[in-house]
Parts: structure tokens; sequence; C-alpha cells
């Protein structure tokens, strides 16, 4: 199940991930997404401490 959310991004940092979304034959949507998921793996710690 995917959950739907609305962020706000810079006008430059919009374009930038569209062009590498484009041009790395993926949605802006799986580029989000893995942007996301590389940020909570870099940051996982900080889960491990709600346990």
């Amino acid at each position: 199940m995917k959950k739907r959310v609305n962020i706000e991004l810079s006008e430059d940092i919009h374009t930038k991930a569209k062009v590498i979304a484009v041009l790395t034959n993926t949605t802006l949507n799986d580029f989000f997404e893995k942007a996301i998921a590389a940020a909570i793996e870099k940051d996982k710690k900080v889960l491990e401490k709600m346990k």
C-alpha cells in the first residue's frame, strides 16, 4: 500500500529532480521514494532509539 503526500520544494530542486528522473528513465515519484529511502537508511539509528 502506498500513501500520497504533498510536499513543497523549491523550483530548483524540483527541476533538477525531474531532469534526473527523465535522464535515468524513472518517474519523479520513484526518484523521490529512492531518495527518501536512502535518507532513512542513513539516519536509521534515530529510529532504533525509539525501540
